[in-house]
């Protein structure tokens, strides 16, 4: 039997209406591994969603944050995208501290020059304090002069800022030509050409606006922010450097625009080892896609064939955050996404070949994250062989301060370490894992 007999006779089981799934109980919280010294260090940041009452579907969402080098010192800055009031002829419930500053906000790390963890806010000098509602956040060299450059995503028109190698920036969004005035939500620098600059892919959501915002209802019948399926998903664009600091829009030619959802998270990487660099989307509750680069400026959508649209059960679930990598030290990539609350993180393990299985039980990751909804996730190793998982929390979708549920708990992290290969897990500071043979 083919992979895509097998894939057949999968949609076939999942037709079926009913679905038994098994109760799954929440853990209990660990010892922290972690200790919050931001107020300590002079990370002072507040993140500010502009919630008024209206239930607007941005204010649930966001925001990125980056850590690079954009100093070329040795040691990591901090740059953190804000949000904003989308309403601001209306009080909003939650309004900011005093002495709060609105715009996203860069800290330089003065570790390199004092031997302290110290951050300073240079975000006037640096000139990237953009006030806006911000998304995300993407990170890298386009114009290969040796200093790390930021793509800003927004509810709104989207930020190019190039990194002139003084300590400040510059907006060249309209000279480079990569705006998007629509809801962008993160993006991604490959060289999918394989010319040695940098291009750039762009993550799109809904076609979302406060005029139109749409009233939605929680099961109990009270005011609640909507679902991405109460709007129009927006396609993903795809811009070709052309090396003079101007971009191309091969949207339409590179065929990314022929198969699209409400998009969230997106990581490029060779998912089927051919030397060239993919893409893999997240999408909120629609089927994840995977574009598989062909070498001549086009790319064809493998997920379904690749195993990665749905999950085991046959479900589009709500992807947010992923993460891919090669945990195993085996060649082959193992592909995380993160999901709502009640549907657990989906970890997928690859084959090196384009093909994947899901494995999020058999890995032991169902149970500990069923609970909570994720929106970042990310690997980490201190030794090249041992990798920890961490995920992140989203903001409460609706009167989350009412509902006594431990999926409320204001410290919904999930940490699992990953050594030669992956062992199982629990949520808080978990035991290692392991992806079945």
């Amino acid at each position: 039997m083919t992979r895509r007999d097998l894939i057949k006779a999968w949609l076939a089981l999942a037709a079926f209406p009913e679905r038994h799934r098994g109760s799954y109980a929440i853990p209990g919280s660990h010892s922290p591994i972690f200790r919050d010294v931001a107020a300590e260090v002079g990370l002072n940041f507040h993140h500010f969603n502009g919630s008024t009452g209206s239930h607007l579907l941005t204010e649930i969402m966001g925001a990125g944050v980056a850590l690079f080098d954009y100093d070329n010192d040795g040691d990591l800055d901090v740059y953190l995208v804000q949000g904003t009031t989308l309403e601001p002829d209306r009080k909003p419930l939650f309004p900011p501290p005093p002495g709060w500053k609105p715009g996203n906000r860069l800290f330089r790390n003065e570790l390199a020059e004092t031997g302290k963890l110290r951050f300073t806010d240079v975000t006037k000098q640096a000139g990237v304090g953009h006030v806006g509602y911000g998304m995300g956040v993407a990170v890298g060299d386009y114009d290969n002069d040796g200093y790390q450059d930021l793509y800003v995503t927004n509810f709104g028109h989207n930020i190019l800022y190039h990194n002139n190698g003084d300590g400040t920036f510059t907006d060249v969004t309209r000279r480079a030509g990569v705006d998007d005035p629509r809801w962008s939500t993160s993006a991604a620098f490959l060289d999918f050409d394989g010319d040695g600059r940098l291009d750039l892919f762009l993550c799109n959501y809904v076609d979302f606006t406060v005029a139109g915002n749409k009233q939605c209802s929680a099961p109990t019948g009270e005011p609640d922010y909507c679902t991405p399926k109460a709007y129009k998903p927006v396609p993903s664009r795809l811009f070709r450097n052309r090396g003079n600091g101007e971009f191309e829009d091969v949207t339409e030619s590179s065929g990314i625009n022929s198969s699209y959802g409400p998009g969230l998270g997106v990581v490029s990487l060779d998912f089927n080892g051919d030397g060239r660099p993919d893409l893999y989307v997240a999408n909120d509750t629609a089927a994840n896609r995977l574009w598989l680069n062909r070498g001549d400026g086009t790319f064809r959508e493998d997920g379904l064939e690749a195993g990665v649209a749905y999950s085991a059960d046959g479900l589009a679930k709500a992807g947010m955050g992923v993460t891919a990598e090669d945990v195993s030290n085996d060649g082959t990539l193992a592909l995380l996404v993160t999901n709502l609350t009640r549907e657990g993180v989906t970890l997928f393990r690859g084959s090196g070949k384009a093909e994947f299985d899901d494995v999020t039980a058999q890995a032991g990751l169902l149970q500990p994250t069923f609970g909570f909804t994720g929106f970042g996730a990310g690997w980490t190793t201190t030794d090249g062989s041992t990798f920890s998982l961490r995920t992140a929390p989203s903001p409460c979708s609706s009167r989350c301060e009412e509902i006594p549920t431990p999926t409320r708990r204001k410290a919904s992290s999930f940490t699992t370490t990953v050594r030669a290969g992956l062992r199982r897990s629990r949520a808080w500071r978990a035991p290692p894992f392991k992806l079945p043979p």
